[in-house]
C-alpha cells in the first residue's frame, strides 16, 4: 500500500506513519504542506497511490468538497479524513467506506475498493490506540508529545533495530518481537498476533507462530545490545540493558507475555 498523509501535527503524523510502516509494511509519505501534498498526488496519479489520508484541519472543509474536486481534475483517489469529527472509534472504517461508496466508488476499480475495508479498519484501530488518540486534534483536547516521549520512542526503535541487526532477525519474526515488546508485561493472545501478522487465525498459522516464538526465545535469552530499555506498557524507563534479558513466557494456554529480567529477578 502507498499512502500520502497530510497533517497539521507533524509529530502526530510521523507517529501514525511509523506505525503503518512497522505493523503493515505500508509506504507512507508525510506532508505538512497542502500544496506539496496535492502536487505529489497529482504527479504519482491514482494508479500508484492507494490512499490520501488527510487531517480534517488541513483544508477549509466548509468551502471544499475533496471528492468533487478530484472528479473535476480527473484524479480520483480513495480519500479520508483520519480525524473526522463525525464518527467515533470503531465506526470510522464504515464511515470512510460509505463516503467513498457514495461519492467516487464508480471511479475506483472494484478490487481497490474492497481492499479499503481492511485498510480502514487498521487505520481506525491505529488512530484509536492509546499512544496516538490522545494527541490527535478534533478527537479530544489533544496533549502535546513531549521531548521525553519522543526520546523513549527513539530508544525503542534503536534497541529493536540493534537486536535485529545483531541476530539477523527476519522481518516476519521481527514483527512478532515488536508486537510483544510494545506490550511488555501484558498477556497477548496468539489469535491477536496471527491476525496482526496474516489477518488469519488457523491451525497452520498458529504452527508458524510457534516456530517464530521458539526462535525469538533463543535470541532473547542471549546477550542484549546496549541501549535504553523502556517499559512500553507504562512508558517508564527500565534502565540500561546491560545484564538484562527479555523473556517470552507462556502466560496461558493460548497466550504469551514478554517480561524484562535482570539475573533471576523480573523487573516489573
Amino acid at each position: 500500500m502507498i499512502i500520502l498523509l497530510l497533517t497539521t501535527q507533524e509529530k502526530v503524523g510521523e507517529r501514525i506513519a511509523a506505525r503503518l510502516r512497522s505493523k503493515y509494511n505500508y509506504i507512507v509519505q508525510v506532508f505538512t504542506s497542502a500544496r506539496k501534498f496535492c502536487e505529489a498526488a497529482y504527479d504519482e496519479g491514482p494508479a500508484r497511490i492507494d490512499l490520501l489520508m488527510v487531517d480534517y484541519l488541513s483544508f477549509l472543509n466548509d468551502e471544499l468538497n475533496p471528492f468533487e474536486k478530484m472528479v473535476e481534475m480527473e484524479r480520483v483517489f480513495p480519500f479520508i479524513y483520519y480525524n473526522t469529527p463525525f464518527a467515533k472509534a470503531g465506526h470510522r472504517a464504515e464511515y470512510w467506506y460509505n463516503k467513498i461508496a457514495r461519492h467516487v466508488k464508480s471511479c475506483i476499480p472494484d478490487g481497490k475498493v474492497s481492499d479499503l475495508v481492511r485498510l480502514f479498519t487498521q487505520i481506525d484501530d491505529l488512530v484509536s490506540s492509546p499512544d496516538i488518540q490522545p494527541y490527535v486534534r478534533l478527537l479530544n483536547d489533544p496533549l502535546e508529545i513531549s521531548d521525553e516521549e519522543e526520546e523513549e520512542e527513539e530508544d525503542r526503535k534503536l534497541f529493536l533495530e540493534e537486536l535485529r541487526k545483531q541476530y539477523g532477525i527476519h522481518n516476519s519474526r521481527f514483527r512478532v518481537l515488536e508486537y510483544l515488546y510494545d506490550r511488555i508485561g501484558e498477556d497477548v493472545m496468539e489469535e491477536d498476533i496471527c491476525n496482526d501478522l496474516w489477518n488469519e487465525y488457523s491451525e497452520r498459522k498458529t504452527g508458524v507462530l510457534y516456530s517464530y516464538i521458539s526462535e525469538l526465545r533463543k535470541i532473547c535469552c542471549s546477550a542484549q545490545p546496549k541501549g535504553q530499555l523502556r517499559g512500553q506498557a507504562t512508558g517508564r524507563s527500565i534502565g540500561r540493558s546491560v545484564g538484562r534479558r527479555l523473556l517470552i513466557e507462556r502466560s496461558g494456554k493460548r497466550s504469551y507475555r514478554m517480561v524484562v529480567c535482570q539475573g533471576e529477578a523480573e523487573v516489573s
